[in-house]
């Protein structure tokens, strides 16, 4: 029996223009900032510096944002256990 074969093509392609609009944060330019990929960092197109996926302040927002929805999901799985 023949293994099935994987599409070559992802069935939800990135288009060029995600591509040319996707940011990251320099910390050196203090901005987000369009960046290019090496296998391990990313780095700045501007200056060079390594990128990161947030800054400080909009990482601690996410944070705050992902324990709320968690506490908000342990809540009703509560309710459901309770009931």
């Amino acid at each position: 029996r023949p293994a099935p074969s994987l599409p070559l093509i992802s069935p939800l392609p990135m288009s060029l223009t995600d591509f040319c609009s996707d940011t990251k944060y320099c910390p050196q330019c203090k901005e987000y900032v369009r960046y290019l990929r090496s296998l391990e960092s990313c780095f700045c197109v501007d200056c060079g510096s390594k990128v990161h996926l947030f800054s400080k302040k909009d990482r601690r927002v996410f944070q705050r944002h992902l324990l709320a929805q968690k506490k908000k999901a342990a809540g009703a799985h509560r309710k459901k256990i309770v009931s």
